[in-house]
């Protein structure tokens, strides 16, 4: 049994589960997506297909299962009860409605303000709020402090100001309030959601997690304290120079070297964690999150690239940068979340469905509730899709690349048939 996981707190099931469906199912609609639009990637101009896919991937995949997963880490992580249950259905039902919403908007983008814009924006705004100060109360609610609290709230802030910088974005290039490239705030704009969101609540519960699952005692908390200070600082200038004109580049390296800084303790504290466990051998869970956390180092060397340009690497403009976000959000985020599943959905399905009988009569595992052999199997077939987007789209192979959306979708749909195991999985007892 995964101690830890489960607390007298704990939320509804029903909570949880509907999160990491919906988050599989726009994971399958991305691939479909790519499968049809893969041209679009090798082109430096943003399209509506791919700002299509981008948003499905990162509010319908990365942020649905991280919702469904906090609301049942939060008794983990805080030691408190969620606030409320009925924000975080409320909060589900507005971010569905409106990233529906927004991709009809962004599938007909003409750069204009449209009614699909303003009420799929409303709607994940409205959502978001939501979300946060749900999370937020729980969290001021909780009388246990730590790091981990710490990374989960100031997260939790950026999102927010994430989602309100995007309908910015749409709003100035409609009416043009300020007068600044809009490749500025849409650096910035990905900036704050990919790492103030998404990377610090990561680390969040990672720290937590991870030493959990592979049973160490003692960890290097002062790496985190100082990634704490180091990623929050370079958000905090880069979102501030976005105001200003001519800012001097050092400015601008600077930042961005701060969060690779703090980047950097965390994937030390993490190789602490890993050379002391207990738990020598990894299963398919662990293994993904590991190879996750090995997509993040490619994609830190991939950003740094980017400040030699282009041209210096004899790449079209625009690739490197859109190698790098592939590596954070298509290798990090979703090779974490894919090991992360089985490390938490089939303890949830399971505690749901025998909690009362335990010790009194003989039950499944929640290793028995998914099937291994599939999971090992999109486990290679993502690291193919990966290996062969990053090469595509390196070396300008449309060929390459489509085939790497068809591993894609291959991953999706092995996935997919995991997940449904799991969440429908029928009582039954041993005899």
């Amino acid at each position: 049994m995964q101690a830890g996981l489960s607390t007298k707190n704990a939320p509804s099931v029903w909570v949880v589960v509907p999160h990491f469906l919906l988050g599989a199912i726009s994971f399958l609609v991305a691939a479909v997506f790519i499968v049809f639009n893969y041209e679009a990637f090798l082109s430096y101009h943003l399209s509506g297909p791919v700002l299509s896919v981008v948003h499905i991937l990162v509010l319908g995949w990365v942020t649905m299962i991280i919702f469904g997963a906090l609301y049942q880490l939060i008794p983990v992580v805080m030691e408190v009860k969620l606030y409320s249950e009925k924000l975080a259905y409320t909060s589900l039902a507005g971010l569905v409605t409106g990233l529906f919403f927004l991709v009809t908007a962004f599938l007909d983008y003409k750069f204009q303000l449209t009614n699909n814009f303003i009420v799929g924006g409303s709607l994940i705004i409205g959502a978001v709020v939501l979300f946060v100060v749900n999370i937020l109360v729980t969290a001021i609610s909780s009388a246990k402090q730590s790091i981990s609290k710490l990374y989960i709230m100031a997260s939790a802030v950026y999102f927010l100001l994430t989602v309100l910088m995007g309908l910015f974005i749409v709003i100035n290039l409609s009416y043009n309030l300020l007068p600044i490239a809009h490749n500025v705030f849409l650096k910035t704009h990905a900036v704050i959601g990919l790492v103030g969101w998404f990377l610090l609540l990561i680390i969040g519960v990672a720290s937590k997690l991870m030493p959990m699952f592979l049973i160490v005692h003692k960890t290097r908390e002062d790496l985190l304290k100082w990634g704490f200070y180091l990623i929050n600082a370079g958000i905090i200038i880069i979102f501030v120079v976005t105001f200003f004109q001519q800012i001097p580049l050092f400015i601008d390296v600077a930042a961005f070297g701060l969060i690779l800084s703090g980047l950097v303790m965390f994937l030390m504290f993490n190789y602490d964690v890993f050379s002391h466990r207990m738990r020598k051998k990894l299963d398919v869970g662990m293994k993904l999150s590991a190879i996750g956390f090995v997509m993040l180092v490619f994609s830190i060397l991939s950003f740094i690239a980017t400040y030699f340009g282009n041209p210096a690497l004899g790449l079209p403009p625009g690739r490197i940068e859109i190698v790098s976000g592939l590596l954070l959000i298509y290798g990090f985020f979703t090779g974490l979340i894919l090991g992360q599943t089985y490390k938490t959905l089939p303890f949830i399905i399971w505690l749901y469905n025998y909690q009362t009988v335990v010790g009194r009569q003989k039950t499944p595992l929640p290793g028995d509730l998914y099937s291994s052999k599939l999971a090992t199997i999109h486990t290679y077939s993502f690291l193919v899709s990966v290996v062969l987007f990053v090469l595509g789209l390196l070396f300008s192979l449309k060929l390459i690349v489509l085939l790497g959306a068809v591993a894609m979708l291959f991953t999706t749909l092995v996935y997919g048939v995991n997940v449904y195991k799991m969440i429908f999985h029928k009582k039954q007892m041993i005899k």
